[in-house]
């Protein structure tokens, strides 16, 4: 626990995460559960921070095992990074409801939704989310986003056209302009940038 706390305060450990592994590995196995979930978790985050998405999902999916409740959150993440979305809905459903209901949890079971093609659920994880942070941005135009994927432009472009008004210097904002001119290359046109004055 002391190497994870001085990484985390940005020391340098002297060892790499494999190096580090292997020690991790002799000594857990004589730490009680409670304890050894905080460890596997601490270590996932390690591979996570590595992008090493199939390490970290073994630890997090370790902790969880251990100590359940709000593990799921990493290990959801880790499998929604490995593209693991069906196994990652239980447990999202599990932390936006009952552990962790909040905005980010909402977001994740969303995303996962989205990728799984279930709009409708997709929609409503989305619109939690902004009911309980309606300055997440993001969330706002993958919520216009599922509404397009799902084959409902109207909405979508409904959807789109607030989140631009409301987020008019987010990077996804340029995006929609570029890509979608037509329809909201316009939109905030009228708005004189003096960046460079």
């Amino acid at each position: 626990m002391t190497t994870f706390y001085l990484r985390g305060q940005g020391d340098n450990v002297t060892k790499s995460y494999s190096e580090f592994r292997e020690e991790f590995d002799r000594h857990i196995a004589h730490v009680d559960a409670y304890n050894a979930a905080l460890a596997w978790d601490r270590l996932g985050h390690w591979a996570q921070d590595d992008e090493d998405w199939a390490e970290a999902e073994r630890c997090f999916r370790k902790a969880y095992k251990l100590a359940g409740g709000e593990y799921g959150y990493c290990l959801a993440i880790a499998l929604n990074e490995l593209n693991r979305f069906d196994e990652s809905v239980p447990l999202l459903q599990e932390q936006a409801q009952t552990v962790q209901p909040d905005a980010m949890s909402w977001f994740q079971l969303a995303a996962a939704y989205a990728n799984l093609s279930r709009w409708s659920e997709a929609i409503d994880a989305y619109e939690r989310t902004l009911t309980l942070d309606p300055d997440h941005a993001v969330a706002m135009f993958d919520l216009g986003g599922t509404h397009w994927n799902s084959g409902d432009a109207v909405t979508a472009v409904e959807v789109w056209t607030s989140a631009i008004v409301r987020f008019p210097s987010h990077e996804l904002s340029a995006k929609l302009k570029r890509d979608f001119p037509l329809l909201f290359g316009d939109l905030g046109a009228d708005q004189s940038d003096d960046s460079d004055c």
